[in-house]
């Protein structure tokens, strides 16, 4: 400690320092939501509403274990130890998911657009997260071969050809 730094002002400035203590207690206070509370949350929703979140969850998580599903059978077949490779079929079938995947992805775009209340919004991240990911996914695998797809400003993917 002999050669540390004597610090001049260890502490940020008064108007710093309350609007650091102020947005950390924002932050505890969301942290520190009940059960009981994350429940009255949910309850508050209007039914239309989580009508809406469940059936996009549940679309996206079909969609989802539908394009792992193939593109598994396609990892599978490009090891090395005597796959065929994918076939016309399962490549349209894929195709078809992505664009289903797609579709989902711009019409909880377009929703969340419209709504102002964030929590609300952020309820919608995760499943759109997922969805993401398997579009970055996709333009992997799809780069290795003749196409792929590019992110657009809306927020969801078009195919592109190479």
């Amino acid at each position: 400690f002999i050669n540390a730094p004597i610090l001049t002002k260890p502490l940020p400035e008064p108007r710093i320092g309350l609007g650091l203590m102020e947005a950390l207690t924002k932050k505890m206070a969301a942290d520190s939501q009940t059960e009981a509370d994350v429940q009255q949350l949910a309850g508050d929703l209007p039914e239309e509403f989580k009508t809406k979140l469940a059936t996009f969850f549940r679309r996206s998580a079909e969609l989802l274990r539908h394009f792992f599903s193939l593109r598994s059978v396609f990892n599978e077949d490009e090891d090395g130890n005597g796959g065929v490779g994918p076939s016309e079929s399962q490549k349209n079938r894929l195709e078809n998911i992505v664009k289903g995947m797609e579709k989902v992805h711009g019409e909880m775009y377009e929703l969340t657009r419209s709504l102002t209340d964030i929590s609300r919004i952020k309820m919608f991240r995760p499943i759109m997260d997922q969805l993401d990911c398997a579009f970055k996914l996709h333009r992997e695998d799809s780069s290795k071969s003749k196409g792929g797809f590019v992110t657009v400003a809306k927020g969801g993917f078009v195919p592109v050809a190479h």
